[in-house]
């Protein structure tokens, strides 16, 4: 709207004329009626003119707010710095409810469009749910399914070149896979979407259960005449058994037959396998039932993630034929696995570098070797007489995996100490760089005796100290400090402190002044961070 109205034509005079009431204004005496009913009359109008300039003041802000958005420097970012601050606005999969999101946000302006567009890593990944069509309205359901195969298609081609990935979700159908029946787990538009869609780079399922997944991937059966396996593109696939309608596990004693000889040859695995306490009645040991995965899906793994808290040694069954493996994920869900004495020999994974052992204890490690590790990842589920022997068992494992020298990060979560204070003597860890200790238990650490010089500093390349989810204490990082300090090394060293949730903690001030007071300020640096709950940050499934 223009703001082309004058003063008169609002319906203001040009300048107020005098009139009888006006030597009133400059005395106390009392007005008489006729007076009285002049002043009630120029009031009205006052406040009727008073009126209609707010109205026109707001017409006016609205006219320059636009005006202002033309010269923001929002229009001048480039398009592709745009489309990333919409990035970090959705996850790498978009179920539904995020695609319309994105849809919505593409239709503010053409310029964010182009941005959006502009942006692969936005339309490389979908989530899509189980079919819920009506099996007696075949004729609307085929309608519907290519409607939605178009529509992935044309989603999933605005990546261009960009690995693409589905995550599929058919446990909320509760399949139950009698004979017989549907399998609720098939889905007409992915099946399609799998053998004539774009090629895909991953692939997530979660099933209710192994039938589910044997339909499935008879679903998937080549075309007559084509010898070519749909799955050919997959180099990452995850499958996960959600047991959301209880199937008991039941997968044979043929391993020709095994549910696991279905799973595509890829670089990358991760297999959730059904939670015991939902899969086995209480006369069965799940520790004796094995995991038949041919060497021919092992042998060329790059990456394992797993799920298993069957207990046993059958893993390790898994483990030996994993040859080329680089990364491993081990999910025990609390559970307590290789009991019992050492086997005859180790597993030897020469060319593993990472390990990730989640909610469970490290007796895994006292089975391998990995001379190739440079990452140890952690995440405990321990108590306080486990946590005593804890640096003990990593130094045997390290010792014996002669990685000593070579370990680059290792976090370490979830320890108990008492009064909480945590010993962590480690072993001289020359290469170390990233050590990372998160303990909701513990007020600090102690690496061990800091008043001598030691010939061999145990980290003197230590470039980073997260001490994280830390309890309120007033000598706080003194110890950790004090053993920084007399590394005798140069190497400088951020230590990032964060804390549980509490109503007094420490400040970064005061923590940098006991950095000043050890005379260590070119050396050490210390930055305090928001508490994070790793636990419920946790993206493992899929």
């Amino acid at each position: 709207m223009s703001s082309s109205l004058s003063f008169t034509s609002l319906g203001f005079p040009r300048a107020r004329t005098e009139s009888a009431v006006d030597p009133l204004l400059a005395n106390n005496d009392a007005p008489s009626q006729v007076q009285a009913d002049c002043v009630q009359y120029r009031i009205a109008t006052l406040t009727r003119q008073m009126d209609m300039l707010v109205e026109h003041l707001a017409q006016v802000e609205e006219e320059l707010k636009g005006y202002r958005s033309i010269l923001s420097p929002i229009r001048r970012l480039p398009l592709e710095i745009l489309g990333e601050i919409f990035k970090y606005n959705f996850p790498t999969f978009l179920n539904s409810f995020d695609r319309k999101r994105l849809r919505n946000l593409g239709r503010v302006c053409q310029r964010w469009r182009d941005a959006l567009r502009s942006v692969p890593s936005l339309w490389k990944g979908v989530i899509l749910g189980a079919c819920d069509c009506r099996p007696r309205d075949s004729r609307k359901a085929n309608r519907r399914h290519a409607g939605d195969y178009d529509s992935m298609v044309g989603w999933l081609g605005r990546a261009g070149g960009s690995p693409k990935g589905v995550i599929y979700s058919s446990h909320a159908s509760r399949c139950r896979c009698v004979p017989g029946s549907r399998c609720l787990a098939i889905n007409p538009t992915l099946v399609r979407l799998i053998k004539d869609g774009p090629p895909l780079d991953h692939l997530s399922l979660q099933l209710s259960g192994n039938n589910c997944f044997r339909s499935w991937v008879g679903a998937l059966e080549p075309a007559p005449g084509s010898s070519l396996n749909p799955l050919r593109s997959i180099r990452s696939f995850s499958v996960e058994f959600t047991n959301d309608a209880r199937q008991e596990w039941d997968d044979g004693d043929d391993p020709a037959s095994s549910v696991f000889t279905l799973l595509p040859p890829v670089q990358a695995l991760a297999l959730y396998l059904p939670y015991r306490e939902d899969s086995f009645d209480n006369g069965v040991d799940p520790s004796d039932c094995p995991i038949y995965i041919p060497p021919t899906v092992l042998n060329p793994l790059v990456s394992l993630t797993i799920r298993w808290d069957w207990e046993g040694r059958r893993l390790l069954d898994v483990l030996v034929h994993c040859t080329a493996l680089e990364k491993f994920t081990l999910n025990l869900n609390r559970s307590q696995p290789f009991g019992g004495s050492l086997p005859y020999a180790p597993v030897v994974l020469g060319a593993l570098q990472t390990i990730r052992i989640i909610k469970g204890g490290i007796r895994l490690l006292d089975f391998l070797r990995t001379p190739a590790l440079v990452s140890l990842d952690l995440e405990l589920a321990i108590d306080r007489a486990d946590t005593i022997t804890l640096p003990d068992q990593l130094k045997g494992f390290l010792q014996a995996s002669e990685v000593v020298g070579r370990l680059r990060y290792l976090r370490i979560c979830e320890m108990v100490g008492a009064p909480g204070t945590i010993t962590l003597v480690l072993p001289p860890l020359s290469s170390l760089r990233h050590l990372v200790l998160d303990s909701s238990t513990a007020t600090g650490y102690y690496f061990g005796p800091s008043s001598l010089r030691s010939i061999n500093p145990r980290f003197p390349a230590l470039r980073r100290l997260e001490l994280l989810n830390l309890k309120r204490s007033p000598t706080t990082l003194t110890h950790e400090i004090q053993f920084l300090h007399r590394r005798a090394t140069e190497e400088r060293c951020m230590i990032t402190v964060s804390y549980a949730k509490e109503p007094l903690v420490p400040t970064e001030y005061d923590l940098a002044y006991r950095i000043r007071a050890e005379r260590c300020r070119s050396v050490l640096s210390v930055e305090v961070v928001p508490g994070v709950a790793y636990d419920a940050q946790r993206q493992l499934t899929l």
